[in-house]
C-alpha cells in the first residue's frame, strides 16, 4: 500500500512538472507586437499592428535584414474583425504581451469615440493595462507609427521615451495608461485626457529608411503636444502645452522639472526658470449654492536664464521673480479651467471631489446636472514658489561683475 502511494505522488508531480510545457511558444514561431494604431476611413476601422523584426534590432549581430519593425494594416467594422483579418497576413502568430504603446488618430477619436477601443484591450488577455495612450494630433495613427526617427528606430520605443522627455514643456512625465483612463470614465465622475503626438514637419514624412541619412532631425519627427480633451469617450478639443501644464499642476502630476519663460520687467529681456519640487492638492469648498476649489501649490524655483540686467543679490529681485512665476502658474491654471468649462468637460475630477466631501448633496442636487453645474464653478489657486538659487552666476552677462 504504501509504495503504491509513493507511486501515486510520483505520477502526479511528474504530471504537473509536464504541464508546464502546455501552450508553448518558441520565439521562432511569434511576432512581438509593440505598438497598434488605430484609424478611421469612411465608415470602417483601420488596424494598424507594428510587430518587431528581431534580425532588424540590433547591427552588432550578423546577418541581420531588413527594417526594426513592420506595421500591417487591415480593415474591418469592428477593431476584433480587423485585428483577425491582419492575423491572416502574418507570418506568424501575433503576440500582445510586451506591447507598450497605442496610438489612435484624431478622427477615430472625434467620431467613434475610444470606449471600443477598451472594450477590445480589455477582453484580450495578452493586452497589458499600462500601455501608453496617445492621440495622433492633426493626423493619423498611421502616419505616426510609419516614422522612422533619428536614435530610436522603434516607433513605440520613441514615443514612450519622448513623453518624459517632453515633461520640461508639459509638465507630465508619465503618460497616460489604458487603465487610468478606463477608471476615470468608469468610476471618477471625471472626463478622460490623453496625451497628444504631433508630425513636427507633415510636409516631409520619415517613412522611410534612407531618410535617417538627412543630418536635420527636424524633418523627420514627432512631438508630444498638449492633451486631447474627451466629453465621455469622444475628443472634443486641445489642450496647448501651458494649459496642460496648468492641468498637470491641480492634479498633482508634476514630477519632473518645468520650464517657464517671462519677459523682464522694465525693459527688453527675458527670464527662464526651471520650476520643481511642485506639490499641490485640492480642497472643494461648498458654500449654500457655490462651489470653490482652492488649488494649494508649492515648489521652487532654479534660475536657468537671464537676458536683461538684473542684480539677482538683491533679495527684492529674488521676491519680484517668484512673484512672476506665482503669477505664471495662477495664469496657466485658469486657462486649463476656462478651457475646460469651454468644452463642458470635468477633465480635472472637482465632481468626485464634491462627492467625496458631500456624497448626499452631490447625489441630490449634482450628480445629475454635474455638467451644468460644472460651469458654473469656481477656482482659486493659492501658489507659494520659493527661489531656490540664481545658478553658479550672481550677475547678468550684460552687467561688469
Amino acid at each position: 500500500m504504501r509504495n503504491s502511494m509513493k507511486f501515486i505522488l510520483i505520477l502526479l508531480f511528474v504530471s504537473l512538472m509536464l504541464a508546464g510545457c502546455k501552450g508553448k511558444s518558441e520565439l521562432n514561431e511569434i511576432l512581438i507586437v509593440s505598438s497598434i494604431g488605430i484609424d478611421q476611413e469612411e465608415d470602417e476601422t483601420v488596424i494598424h499592428l507594428q510587430v518587431v523584426n528581431p534580425s532588424g534590432q540590433s547591427t552588432m549581430q550578423g546577418g541581420g535584414s531588413g527594417g526594426t519593425v513592420y506595421t500591417y494594416t487591415e480593415r474591418g467594422r469592428t477593431i476584433y474583425e480587423a485585428v483577425k483579418k491582419v492575423n491572416n497576413i502574418l507570418p506568424r502568430k501575433a503576440m500582445f504581451s510586451h506591447m507598450t504603446c497605442m496610438v489612435v488618430g484624431e478622427e477615430y477619436a472625434r467620431e467613434s469615440g475610444i470606449a471600443m477601443i477598451f472594450d477590445f484591450v480589455e477582453r484580450n488577455n495578452q493586452i497589458r493595462d499600462n500601455v501608453l495612450m496617445l492621440v495622433a494630433k492633426n493626423s493619423s495613427a498611421k502616419e505616426i507609427l510609419s516614422l522612422y526617427t533619428p536614435i530610436f528606430k522603434n516607433p513605440a520605443e520613441s514615443l514612450n521615451n519622448r513623453v518624459e522627455i517632453a515633461s520640461a514643456t508639459t509638465g507630465i512625465s508619465e503618460g497616460m495608461t489604458e487603465r487610468e483612463i478606463i477608471n476615470w470614465m468608469y468610476g471618477d465622475f471625471r472626463d478622460p485626457v490623453i496625451l497628444g503626438v504631433e508630425l513636427l514637419d507633415l510636409a516631409e514624412t520619415g517613412n522611410e529608411m534612407s531618410s535617417l541619412e538627412n543630418i536635420n532631425a527636424n524633418n523627420k519627427t514627432y512631438k508630444i503636444t498638449g492633451l486631447a480633451l474627451f466629453n465621455k469617450d469622444l475628443l472634443t478639443g486641445w489642450y496647448d502645452e501651458n494649459q496642460t501644464i496648468g492641468w498637470a499642476m491641480v492634479n498633482d502630476r508634476v514630477k519632473d522639472p518645468f520650464i517657464i519663460t517671462e519677459e523682464c520687467e522694465n525693459e527688453d529681456g527675458f527670464i527662464g526658470f526651471s520650476v520643481k519640487h511642485i506639490k499641490s492638492n485640492v480642497e472643494p469648498i461648498i458654500k449654500d449654492s457655490e462651489i470653490t476649489f482652492q488649488v494649494n501649490i508649492s515648489g521652487t524655483a532654479v534660475l536657468q536664464e537671464l537676458t536683461c540686467k538684473m542684480d539677482v543679490s538683491n533679495p527684492k529681485k529674488l521676491i519680484d521673480m517668484e512673484e512672476q512665476i506665482e503669477a505664471s502658474i495662477k495664469e496657466d491654471i485658469e486657462r486649463a479651467v476656462e478651457q475646460a468649462k469651454k468644452q463642458k468637460v470635468d477633465v480635472f475630477g472637482f465632481g468626485k471631489m464634491v462627492y467625496e466631501k458631500e456624497p448626499k448633496k452631490w447625489k441630490e442636487t449634482y450628480e445629475k446636472e454635474w455638467g451644468r453645474e460644472f460651469a458654473n464653478i469656481k477656482v482659486d489657486p493659492v501658489i507659494f514658489i520659493r527661489m531656490e538659487s540664481v545658478g553658479t552666476r550672481v550677475n547678468s552677462i550684460h552687467e561688469k561683475d
